[in-house]
């Protein structure tokens, strides 16, 4: 008899919670923000791919450890490479420019990267002299945007040129 008076009183209590949802004023809705992809032509990007002089850091992803090299991505630019064997003064060696580049991984001395939506091999027995072997196109997705976010109607995928690849975002 204790648990059915203690079911009716829960259930009540229930019910009338749910009565208070019409007192409440409802919250304004933040909009989202708006973005637009950043668009290369592909044979643009696959000629982009170089070895570069270091460069400063800006907007750092990333990082991967490969004794005696750390990898730092430079979202949708690139990988910096910097000898870390001695760790109280890390040199900068060189900055691979990847565009659209947001991951980087090794195995060994190769390193794979993204480049927009393809899968870059770089030799990398010499990090001073990375060396493209293999580009695998159209083997990730699309660059998805930084947040969460809407694209006007202009810049969806069926507005896009036939040979544009997105190498990254810009807000709105």
């Amino acid at each position: 008899m204790h648990k059915l008076y203690s079911l009716i009183a829960g259930g009540g209590l229930l019910l009338g919670l749910t009565s208070c949802w019409g007192l409440v004023d409802p919250v304004d809705r933040i909009p989202l923000p708006q973005y637009k992809p950043l668009l290369m032509a592909r044979t643009q990007l696959e000629q982009a791919v170089a070895v570069l002089p270091p460069r400063e850091l800006h907007n750092t992803g990333k990082i991967y450890l490969r004794d005696p090299y750390i990898f730092i991505n430079e979202q949708y630019e690139g990988i910096h490479i910097i000898n870390n064997q001695d760790p109280e003064h890390p040199q900068p060696v060189a900055f691979l420019r990847i565009p659209g580049n947001v991951d980087v991984a090794m195995k060994g001395t190769l390193l794979y990267a993204d480049s927009g939506s393809d899968l870059l091999t770089f030799d990398m027995s010499n990090a001073q002299a990375a060396r493209l072997l293999h580009r695998v196109r159209e083997a990730v997705p699309e660059l998805p945007m930084p947040e969460t976010g809407t694209m006007p109607s202009e810049y969806q995928p069926q507005n896009r040129p036939a040979d544009a690849v997105v190498i990254g975002w810009q807000k709105l």
